[in-house]
């Protein structure tokens, strides 16, 4: 594991109820990874709040919070903010693919690093989102549609050629999406405390066994996911 210090170096309000915070670090996570961040002075190992980056430059990394977190209340120009990571798996684009689908029902700006790729690699993206967002924020090269997710994924879904989603589906969304499971990456666990596969606190049941979300994902293909225990 990589231990570092980040410095705020940038803050910028987004929407009416949340910020965007640029952390200089020498480590930089890649789309799909996370960050392990403690943001005040503590003994105790595992607490740690797990942040995905929103933008990444070769030097710093922007993360998204909410006025009502608590670790807002630490963060100002100048402040340090103490890391593990990177962690997880990196998700790679289909280099052969045109467009991207982005699904997000619950946290838009963990799915954000795909689309800076995306769209620096030349491909279309679009995106679905059924949760409250400032939709100002975002590149407006990104097709955004609003909504009820399960009547956006059936207009939409067929003629993705990658899709990647922030939340992982139930049983009516799943079978609806299963004609392109195995082009479908899904955000599955978002308590991952340690980073390390210590604690185990991040176990996802797939077709080939528990696996370790914090290592192993934390995305995974939609395809490899059981919906339940058997």
């Amino acid at each position: 594991m990589r231990f570092s210090t980040g410095r705020c170096t940038d803050l910028i309000t987004i929407g009416n109820d949340r910020f965007q915070a640029k952390l200089h670090s020498d480590h930089i996570p890649l789309p799909g990874q996370f960050m392990l961040a403690r943001f005040w002075a503590t003994i105790y190992p595992y607490v740690n709040t797990v942040v995905f980056p929103t933008t990444t430059e070769s030097n710093s990394f922007t993360i998204e919070i909410k006025n009502e977190d608590q670790q807002s209340q630490n963060l100002s120009l100048g402040s340090k903010v103490e890391l593990i990571g990177p962690c997880g798996q990196p998700v790679s684009l289909n280099k052969t693919a045109r467009n991207l689908l982005l699904v997000a029902n619950t946290s838009p700006h963990k799915l954000l690093p795909f689309a800076q790729l995306a769209l620096t690699c030349g491909m279309d993206v679009t995106f679905l989102i059924s949760c409250k967002y400032p939709l100002e924020s975002l590149d407006p090269r990104i097709e955004v549609h609003t909504g009820e997710l399960k009547p956006l994924l059936e207009n939409h879904f067929e003629w993705a050629e990658q899709t990647l989603m922030d939340f992982k589906p139930g049983t009516i969304i799943h079978k609806l999406l299963d004609p392109i499971s195995s082009n479908i990456h899904v955000l599955c666990h978002l308590m991952m405390p340690c980073g390390a596969g210590a604690c185990h606190g991040c176990t996802v049941y797939t077709k080939s066994g528990w696996k370790l979300a914090c290592k192993q994902g934390p995305f995974f293909k939609l395809s490899e996911l059981k919906l339940e225990i058997e």
